[in-house]
């Protein structure tokens, strides 16, 4: 387990500026609106310079004046939980301003048992500034005091320092572990109020996530590594899905759309999530689309089923059937793919998620088909069912073919021409590539190769 820096702040202290350029890396979004940081977002960063490895946690902004506000009372109760788990503190204040909510942050890192703070204050290039950040009263867990720059990259260096070196009299000297091959890479996404966060809570059994029926709730990506049957998981946690035609391309949500794709090309399996009482919606085609573009592993999630069970009228005994029914009519060109009924409020059924993933992770990543193998089976699909020319004078052959790859699984057919085939051929391969060797829950990559041609038949 690495050791734990969590950033606090008070708002429009360009905190989400300042935590990018700690990591040098775009995670936080930045954005001259309250409140934009309202979840715990975490990243694994490697110190080179000083040779360690720790995780910075970018809380939201406190602020102690809104007693009636629902989200600004959800942020201190999370920054507080993240406080109790973490090793040092880093305190964002303002060169120039110190402020009654600086006051009221002051009094609560003066509480028993506080981590080592390091007092950083932003918007130090002004040389005129009057120096207020640093006329703090002393407090004894408070580590050092830094000015720095987030505009000018001032002071960066000697914070990572100071940092590094509290770790280690803590005995952290840690270097980063990559994530390899052995990880499941699991991402959720959905449309607004489908149930993903409570879902992702579900799963980890941690309220990581801000559960709240109000759309765009999640605005940063959260990873989250676990353990689920002896298997390691990497859950990514994406922004919610917006249909872009309603979002401003300088608006927030923009930010979270682009995430969201992003999560899903770091993703090698995808859930989709699906709101059971509303049905089937075209976005929801958008995002499977968007998943199938990727080459992922794909997953359908029915959530909500308890609302569906509780429908007046609902013959619980045929309805389960009934709605594959209607999954297969919008999905007619996904039969490999897995359907799991969810309850996110009951916890039922949220396992098979898991399970379901495993399965495709290991048909993605570990099944291979031997070349002889493989090779009689073509020959005795191209004799069922020989390839149909584009032309008359086109006879297509196939020669032989083998799979060169995995994740996805992908497979090469040595033939006389590509251009021969008629696109169709391509459908009737896969089908029986499934019905013989599965497959399961992982699209796969068919190309024609021949004279010194690749044509690419998975699109």
């Amino acid at each position: 387990m690495f050791p734990k820096v969590t950033i606090i702040w008070r708002p429009n202290v360009w905190k989400s500026s300042f935590f990018n350029m700690f990591v040098w890396h775009k995670i936080a979004i930045v954005a001259d609106e309250s409140g934009t940081t309202r979840d715990i977002s975490e990243y694994e960063y490697t110190d080179r310079v000083n040779d360690i490895t720790y995780i910075v946690a970018d809380s939201g902004g406190l602020d102690f004046s809104s007693k009636t506000d629902e989200i600004a009372a959800d942020i201190i109760q999370r920054t507080q939980e993240a406080i109790k788990e973490s090793d040092v503190l880093i305190w964002l204040l303002e060169y120039d301003k110190f402020t009654d909510l600086d006051q009221s942050i002051l009094k609560m890192l003066r509480a028993k048992d506080m981590p080592p703070v390091i007092v950083v204050a932003n918007k130090a290039d002004n040389e005129n500034a009057k120096l207020e950040a640093f006329s703090l009263p002393v407090v004894n867990n408070f580590h050092a005091f830094y000015p720095a720059s987030v505009s000018h990259h001032i002071g960066f260096a000697e914070i990572k320092e100071c940092v590094a070196d509290i770790l280690r009299e803590k005995w952290f000297d840690l270097v980063s572990e990559e994530l390899d091959e052995n990880f499941i890479k699991l991402s959720l996404v959905g449309r607004p109020n489908v149930g993903k966060s409570s879902l992702i809570n579900s799963i980890v059994w941690k309220n990581r996530v801000m559960v709240k029926d109000m759309a765009g709730t999640t605005r940063d990506s959260i990873d989250t590594k676990f353990k689920y049957n002896e298997k390691d998981f990497v859950l990514i946690d994406t922004a919610w899905i917006r249909r872009l035609s309603k979002i401003g391309t300088r608006n927030i949500e923009n930010w979270s759309v682009m995430r969201t794709e992003r999560s899903i090309t770091r993703s090698d399996i995808v859930a989709v999530i699906v709101d059971g009482v509303d049905g089937i919606h075209q976005q929801d085609l958008s995002i499977i689309s968007r998943v199938l573009e990727e080459n992922k592993g794909l997953i359908i999630v029915i959530n909500k089923w308890d609302a569906v069970l509780n429908k007046q009228g609902i013959d619980k005994e045929k309805i389960m059937g009934r709605y594959l029914s209607y999954l297969s009519e919008k999905f007619d060109f996904l039969p490999w793919v897995s359907v799991i009924f969810t309850s996110a409020v009951e916890k039922k059924r949220v396992d098979e998620i898991l399970e379901t993933a495993i399965l495709i992770n290991e048909e993605r990543k570990n099944k291979r088909v031997r070349t002889s193998i493989f090779n009689g089976f073509i020959e005795q699909a191209v004799l069922k069912h020989p390839p149909t020319g584009n032309r008359v004078a086109h006879k297509p052959k196939i020669y032989y073919g083998s799979q060169v790859d995995v994740n996805p699984p992908k497979f090469v057919l040595t033939v006389n021409n590509p251009e021969h085939f008629h696109f169709s051929y391509k459908r009737y391969l896969e089908n029986k590539i499934r019905d013989n060797f599965w497959f399961a829950g992982t699209p796969i990559v068919i190309e024609y190769k021949g004279r010194g041609k690749t044509k690419d038949m998975s699109k």
